[in-house]
């Protein structure tokens, strides 16, 4: 818990001044939000002189009266008319009392007062309230009094990066969601005035409210009451929805699946290795056998995004995806604000599964003419995916039809440490897919047996067997007669006027098969590549 590591760091003189960011605006427990819960369990304790409040909306207030008249008495009545100014002229007073007597400072929406632009860009009043900050960090006066400063910023990215360097001593504390057991706490205490009827039970309540912090909970709860329905399923859904989109929409896209392992034909064996090394792990709480990230590589139309969507249908795990045109700003330090945004908000929807397309594109170590921007984004990202932390909880996989363009520092083991080939498929395979396929799209068929239309369609991808069976149905429906069926000989010459297309599908296939590190993931047939992959 993140007051636990506040203490720890304060108790170990570690630093007087903290950062609190992220989940800030939360109740901590059933009802004290963070202000009054830090008051009671550690100010209130302490002995401190002054409680005092500072915002640029509302400047400078005080616990009470009191402490109010404690803080004029320190500054010679000389900040009595400057209590709601900007920083540049009360920020001065505050100093004062600091080093006069044993002071708590809380200073609310610290991204408006040190904004995380240049220092160059900043106003004159910015950096002013920068150096103030910075400099109370360091001072020994003010450490000696045992007065403590409180920050607090939604997102850490927002605030200047100039008070985080280590010359300062100014300690970032992450405030994280609430995990499953305390939204189940927090929510069989929402529900014990029966105000509002629930169709499910507290512990699934708590589970799919995964990624929400206590006030969305109780928002969904109030709209339940408001509207005058149950708390359901469905209800959750559309609620939670809107509450991560509102939130994280803007750098991350949400994926919300309509089809499971059951719905796409083939991959067998990566199906299953998926369901025994991360599905059934994380739903038994053994993370041992969950990898720390997966890589899925083969030919384009091969089912990479298929299969990650129906793992997040089947598994029943929240998924997003990474859209770097989500990510990339035109301003100064935007891109890389927005992409600590994108991972925190994924992290807060565990256990979930977060997809990156075409990673060999999406991550590179840096570029020229784009000011570090790409390494920057690189950076945070290795780092990020090595997080063992985040093992069974961030389930990181990527795709790529070119695995030799990626960087061998994200291959490496403890990031994306299982590559698995997502191959074209074998005559079985393309058989079950003609089957599927059909079934998916409702086209009437009288043909039973599908071996045939798959061994006359080898070297097919999944995508290219789509592509057939909907220019079979256009084929079936040339006379506008209605009621027509898709029979053998249609799909037949559906075969012969669709051709394969994908380019370059036995270079993609060969670099996927060399990338493999399981023998057990692969097709007969391509074994003896991977036995002498030196040799691909």
């Amino acid at each position: 818990m993140w007051y636990q590591e506040f203490l720890s760091k304060y108790k170990s003189g570690i630093s007087h001044e903290f950062l609190f960011y992220f989940n800030v605006r939360d109740v901590v427990d059933n009802y004290r939000l963070i202000d009054r819960y830090l008051h009671d369990e550690f100010i209130k304790q302490r002995n401190f002189g002054i409680v005092a409040f500072y915002d640029i909306s509302r400047g400078l207030t005080f616990l009470d009266p009191g402490m109010e008249k404690e803080f004029h008495k320190i500054t010679s009545n000389e900040a009595e008319n400057l209590l709601h100014s900007l920083p540049s002229r009360i920020f001065p007073y505050i100093d004062m009392a600091l080093k006069g007597t044993k002071m708590a400072l809380f200073i609310d929406h610290t991204e408006k007062i040190i904004p995380s632009s240049d220092i160059s860009s900043m106003s004159l009043e910015e950096r002013m309230a920068l150096i103030w900050i910075s400099e109370w960090s360091v001072n020994s006066k003010i450490s000696t009094v045992g007065s403590t400063v409180f920050m607090l910023a939604d997102n850490l990215a927002d605030v200047s990066r100039e008070v985080l360097k280590s010359s300062y001593r100014v300690e970032p504390i992450l405030v994280e969601l609430p995990n499953e057991a305390a939204r189940k706490e927090y929510i069989e205490y929402l529900l014990k005035d029966n105000t509002v009827k629930s169709e499910i039970k507290p512990d699934e309540f708590a589970k799919l409210s995964s990624g929400l912090s206590k006030k969305a909970i109780k928002d969904i709860k109030l709209k339940a009451e408001a509207e005058n329905v149950p708390v359901s399923f469905e209800f959750i859904k559309e609620k939670k929805h809107s509450v991560l989109k509102k939130e994280y929409g803007d750098v991350l896209e949400f994926i919300y699946p309509e089809i499971s392992f059951e719905n796409i034909g083939g991959m067998d064996k990566a199906k299953n290795y998926l369901m025994k090394n991360i599905v059934q792990p994380i739903i038994k709480g053994d993370l041992r056998r969950v990898p720390m990230g997966i890589l899925l590589c083969g030919p384009s139309g091969t089912g990479k995004t298929l299969l990650v969507n129906a793992l997040a249908k089947s598994s029943g795990f929240n998924c997003v995806k990474i859209d770097m045109s989500r990510i990339l700003g035109q301003y100064v330090g935007e891109s890389e604000k927005n992409f600590k945004k994108c991972l925190l908000g994924a992290q807060s929807q565990q256990p979930v599964i977060v997809f990156v397309d075409e990673i060999d594109t999406a991550f590179r170590r840096g570029e020229s003419g784009d000011s570090g921007v790409s390494r920057n984004i690189f950076s945070e990202f290795l780092q990020f995916t090595s997080n063992t932390h985040n093992r069974g909880k961030v389930i990181f996989i990527a795709a790529t039809n070119r695995p030799d363009l990626l960087d061998s520092a994200l291959k490496r083991a403890g990031r994306f440490d299982k590559k698995i080939p997502i191959l074209l498929p074998e005559k079985e395979e393309r058989a079950e897919i003609y089957k599927i396929m059909l079934n998916k799209y409702k086209f009437e068929t009288d043909i039973v047996d599908f071996m045939p239309f798959a061994e006359a369609s080898e070297n097919y991808t999944g995508a290219e067997i789509e592509t057939v069976v909907r220019k079979a149905y256009e084929i079936a429906n040339e006379d506008d007669v209605e009621g027509t069926i898709i029979t053998a000989e249609i799909l037949q010459q559906a075969i012969t006027r669709c051709r394969p297309s994908t380019q370059q599908v036995e270079f993609m296939t060969e670099l996927a098969v060399k990338e493999c590190d399981d023998m057990d993931l692969l097709p007969e047939r391509y074994k003896n590549l991977l036995e002498n992959r030196e040799d691909v």
